[in-house]
């Protein structure tokens, strides 16, 4: 049994008794931090979002300073890790004004969606992220931190990608944009999204 915890930590547990088959401390995780929402399974690579690694706490023991806000791709069998791909802050121009806090809340919280070979994860500033499960590559990216059009005629805008927001289904992927809560971007948009034919 796989599980992430807020504090950082992937921990692979044996579902009968308990007792810990592994555990791998990513950061010491923060309010806005840790892992959040939840972690994916791809064949033998546990695929963890990580938001905020956070600082050591008193005491504890010092965490490696390498460690960074992203997408962590760990061997299912001992934890350890096989690949990371860095969450970087984007700020420039009007993102700036879009993203609050853009500078500290750019890392991923929302649990991944696993689709044939690929990690779909969207960002707390907005970006939504395609990552190769076996490499850690970055795939894809799209911006959803814009105003668009409904299809409904109503104005929207996209925002923070948070919580649970991403479906895969019927060969199309459904993103929720816009997440108002703890100083992140708010936002009222259902974007979909399908491969190019």
């Amino acid at each position: 049994m796989l599980a992430g915890q807020k504090s950082g930590t992937v921990w692979a547990l044996e579902p009968d008794t308990g007792k810990v088959v592994w555990r791998r401390d990513i950061g010491a995780g923060t309010p806005n931090g840790g892992i959040h929402w939840g972690i994916g399974l791809d064949g033998e690579t546990v695929i963890v979002p990580v938001a905020h690694i956070g600082r050591p706490l008193p005491g504890a023991e010092a965490f490696d300073p390498k460690l960074q806000p992203g997408l962590y791709g760990l061997d299912v069998n001992t934890g350890e890790i096989a690949w990371h791909y860095s969450a970087t802050p984007s700020c420039e121009g009007e993102r700036g004004k879009k993203a609050p806090r853009c500078d500290r809340l750019y890392g991923f919280s929302g649990a991944p969606t696993i689709i044939d070979g690929a990690a779909v994860t969207g960002s707390l500033d907005g970006r939504l992220f395609v990552i190769d499960t076996r490499t850690g590559e970055r795939l894809w990216t799209y911006d959803t931190l814009r105003d668009f059009q409904g299809l409904n005629g109503v104005a929207g805008r996209g925002g923070s990608f948070d919580a649970a927001s991403i479906v895969g289904v019927n060969g199309l992927v459904l993103v929720g944009s816009g997440y108002g809560m703890f100083g992140q971007a708010p936002g009222n948009m259902l974007l979909a999204f399908r491969p190019q034919r």
